[in-house]
C-alpha cells in the first residue's frame, strides 16, 4: 500500500500526445498506434519551459508558434528549411535529457492484433498501458502525479467523454498497479500554450516514426534512447517503450542502437537482435544484421 504521509513526496507531471503510421515504410509492419508520455520532475517545468522559449528564439522561430512534428499548413515551421527543423527537434531532446525528463511510449501494430477493435477501442487498451509504465515510474521515484493530455479533437462533448472514461482508470487502477500515484483524473490542455504538451507530440511522433522507419526519426534514435524509463535491470523494453506483438523487439535494436532486452519478473534477458524474433537479421528497410543469416 501507498504511505500515507504523502507531504513528503514530490509532484511529477506526464504530459501526453498520440500519433500514428498508417502505412510504415518498413516491411512487415502495419498501422502503428501510439501514445507518447514526456514525465517530469516538478522543478523542471518552468525551466524547461525558458529553455524552450530561448532555443526557439535562437532559431528566429516566431514567439508564439506551435512546435508539431507535423505542422500546420501556412505556418512557419511548414515552410522552414528542414536543417532548422532538425535542429529543433535536437535541441528540445538534449534540453529534456538535461532536465530529467523520462518517456514512456506504447505502441501497438493494429494490423497485427485488435484487427477487431475501432481505433477508439485500441487507443484505451493503449490509454491503460500507459497508466500503468506511468505509475511505475512514479513508483519507482516514490513521487505522486498528473498527467496532462494533448486536448482531443472534437470539442467539449469529446473532452467529457475522455475525462469520464480516465476516471475509472485514476479511480480503480488497473489489475497490475494499485490507483493512488495518479492523483487526478487525465486532464488535457490545449498544445498551443503548454510547450511540454509539444515535447510530447514530438516524443510521441519520433518514435512511432522510428519503429516505422522514418529516416527523419530514426536521426534522433539515440536522444530518444536515452530519455526512456527503464525498468530495474536497465532495459527499455516494457518500460520506456512497449511494443505489441512484443515480437517486435529487436526493433529497439535497430531503431535506438539497445543490445539487450529483459523481464525483471523472470530476471531473465535476451541479447538483441533475438533470433528467434522478426527482423532478426535485418531491418526491414533492406539492410541487413552484420554477420546474420538471410531474411527474417
Amino acid at each position: 500500500m501507498l504511505s500515507q504521509n504523502r507531504g513528503t513526496r514530490r509532484m511529477r507531471v506526464a504530459f501526453l500526445d498520440d500519433s500514428e503510421q498508417v502505412s510504415p515504410p518498413r516491411a512487415r509492419l502495419g498501422h502503428l498506434l501510439a501514445f507518447a508520455a514526456a514525465i517530469f520532475p516538478e522543478e523542471s517545468l518552468a525551466p524547461f519551459a525558458r529553455d524552450l522559449s530561448d532555443i526557439v528564439a535562437d532559431l528566429g522561430i516566431p514567439a508564439g508558434e506551435e512546435i508539431k512534428w507535423n505542422p500546420p499548413r501556412g505556418s512557419f515551421l511548414k515552410g522552414a528549411d528542414g536543417q532548422l527543423v532538425k535542429t529543433l527537434r535536437r535541441r528540445m531532446l538534449e534540453a529534456a535529457l538535461n532536465h530529467q525528463v523520462r518517456t514512456v511510449t506504447v505502441i501497438i501494430d493494429h494490423n497485427a492484433r485488435y484487427q477487431g477493435h475501432s481505433k477508439p477501442e485500441v487507443g484505451k487498451i493503449i490509454l491503460k498501458w500507459m497508466y500503468e509504465r506511468v505509475s511505475m515510474h512514479l513508483g519507482d521515484h516514490d513521487a505522486l502525479g498528473i498527467m496532462i493530455a494533448d486536448k482531443p479533437g472534437g470539442g467539449a462533448r469529446e473532452e467529457k467523454r475522455w475525462l469520464a472514461e480516465t476516471l475509472e482508470l485514476t479511480r480503480d487502477g488497473t489489475e497490475y498497479v494499485e490507483p493512488g500515484r495518479v492523483v487526478l483524473p487525465i486532464v488535457t490542455a490545449d498544445s498551443r500554450h503548454v510547450p511540454h504538451l509539444q515535447l510530447a507530440d514530438l516524443v510521441a511522433a519520433a518514435t512511432a516514426g522510428a519503429i516505422a522507419g522514418n529516416p527523419l526519426a530514426l536521426e534522433l534514435g539515440p536522444l530518444l534512447a536515452k530519455l526512456m524509463h527503464r525498468h530495474s535491470l536497465g532495459d527499455a523494453n516494457g518500460a520506456g517503450l512497449v511494443l505489441f506483438p512484443d515480437t517486435y523487439y529487436n526493433l529497439l535494436y535497430h531503431c535506438f542502437g539497445e543490445t539487450s532486452a529483459s523481464k525483471p519478473s523472470m530476471m531473465s534477458g535476451y541479447t538483441l537482435p533475438w533470433r528467434g524474433w522478426p527482423y532478426a537479421t535485418d531491418d526491414g528497410l533492406g539492410n541487413a544484421v552484420p554477420g546474420a543469416g538471410p531474411g527474417s
